[in-house]
């Protein structure tokens, strides 16, 4: 299927690239682009506002840095997250993000609590309200509060690459999975070790959090291992 994200917006500066490329980034950092969707040169570029050039030029990255793949002329796809592909981003992520949280819970600073503490309660109001339709989004600003509060720009930098190319599966966790509450309690008890500067707990937490959306995802999964939304 053809998509175009209604949360994407006209581009007005230079460099164009780079901003439909950041755009691009962050829609599948927050996985408004389920896997199998064609992004298509045309459509992005009227949606951006500007020529297809930078347009091909972002798409051309993303390939490139193998989070899309190459699709039919003038188009790139979101790949599907095959359920063995899934456990190896699993298994790298508990590492690299579990080592993040225990960092940030060495070097938590008033502010970035209370941006998370901020975060946290805007999670929980969307699930009481069933109201989830930017829920993603504030999941991963949670998550990446925590991750930059450990101050190391590199593993930053490498969990991105991780949630580029597993947000576009990590849609299917809404509605079903995020209203049943799941993952919640991770995400409190994740902020309390913070705040009490435990670096083990929060780590447990964080990896905890991880493995349990990952069984959701992994039971969608069909015979062929391909991970399909629920229903």
């Amino acid at each position: 299927m053809n998509v175009v994200d209604q949360n994407l917006s006209r581009i007005e500066r230079e460099p164009l690239w780079d901003r439909a490329h950041t755009q691009l980034r962050e829609a599948l950092l927050a996985g408004r682009f389920e896997p199998g969707s064609a992004l298509v040169l045309r459509q992005l570029a009227d949606t951006f506002g500007t020529s297809i050039t930078p347009v091909r030029d972002a798409l051309s990255r993303l390939v490139a840095q193998r989070v899309l793949e190459q699709g039919p002329r003038n188009s790139a796809l979101v790949p599907d997250v095959r359920a063995n592909a899934l456990k190896d981003l699993m298994v790298v992520r508990c590492e690299l993000e579990g080592r993040a949280a225990r960092e940030a819970a060495l070097k938590a600073d008033a502010a970035g609590l209370e941006a998370l503490e901020a975060l946290l309660a805007e999670m929980r109001g969307m699930i009481a309200k069933r109201r989830l339709d930017t829920y993603l989004d504030v999941h991963r600003r949670f998550h990446f509060g925590v991750y930059a509060m450990s101050g190391i720009a590199i593993l930053v930098e490498m969990i991105e690459n991780l949630w580029l190319r597993c947000g576009p599966v990590l849609s299917f966790v809404v509605p079903e999975y995020v209203l049943s509450l799941k993952g919640t309690d991770h995400h409190a008890a994740l902020l309390a070790a913070i705040r009490a500067g435990d670096g083990a707990r929060a780590e447990a937490e964080i990896i905890a959090d991880i493995e349990e959306a990952g069984r959701y995802l992994l039971g969608l999964a069909d015979t062929d291992g391909r991970i399909r939304r629920a229903g």
